[in-house]
Order: structure tokens, then sequence, then C-alpha cells
């Protein structure tokens, strides 16, 4: 299966249509399309492995969690350990790149929509 995404074409996608989830590294470099509110938990990182989430359907939380040692940066984000972003009622569509430093955890490399962070 394949999804849209604003301004970066089709790309392959699996679908998460559970409440929890955690991807293993043979996940990365597909479209991780979520259909209902998840929390979805990324691996240790790895330098350069990528993981894109995208809200698969309308009026659902979607957070992405690190592991409890890494972080995730960018997109204006204070670093620091543990702590999600989240997407709260955003449109259909709306998603999120991850890019994996090796080191320290995630970069934010794209986003559409409106992303907070855990507190």
């Amino acid at each position: 299966m394949s999804v849209d995404l604003r301004g970066m074409g089709h790309q392959e996608s699996a679908t998460i249509s559970a409440s929890t989830d955690t991807m293993a590294i043979e996940d990365q470099g597909l479209v991780q399309d979520v259909t209902v509110t998840s929390v979805v938990t990324l691996p240790v990182t790895v330098v350069g492995y990528s993981f894109t989430f995208r809200v698969g359907a309308p009026g659902i939380t979607l957070a992405v969690s690190p592991a409890a040692a890494d972080l995730i940066a960018g997109n204006g984000f204070t670093a620091a350990d543990n702590k999600d972003v989240i997407f709260t009622n955003q449109p259909a569509g709306s998603f999120v790149t991850l890019v994996g430093n090796g080191t320290t955890g995630w970069n934010i490399t794209a986003v559409s929509g409106t992303l907070t962070r855990e507190a």
C-alpha cells in the first residue's frame, strides 16, 4: 500500500491499528499510517535510520515516544530525553519524519501539521 505525503509524493506504507506499537529497525523506511489513537515507541537510535508517522484518520491522537535514553529534537523543541511528540486532533495526512543520529536520539526532519511535546 502507498500513501501520499504532502509535497513528498507517494510512499510505501504499513498500517498501525493498535493503541500501542513498538517499531523495529525493520519498520524503518516505510510510512507508518496510524488509524487509531496510539502511542508508538521508536527503537534505540541508529544513525541514518528514518521513520515517518502519518495521521491516518481524523480526530485521533498520535504520540511518538523515543526509547527512554533517547531524545527527539528539532521543530523548535529543546532537547530532552524520553519526551514524546504528539499530534492531537490534527487533519488526516499530517505527518512527522524522524531520522536517527546514532548517539542521542532522533531528529525531526519533516513535519506537516501541529506537533506538541510531552511536558
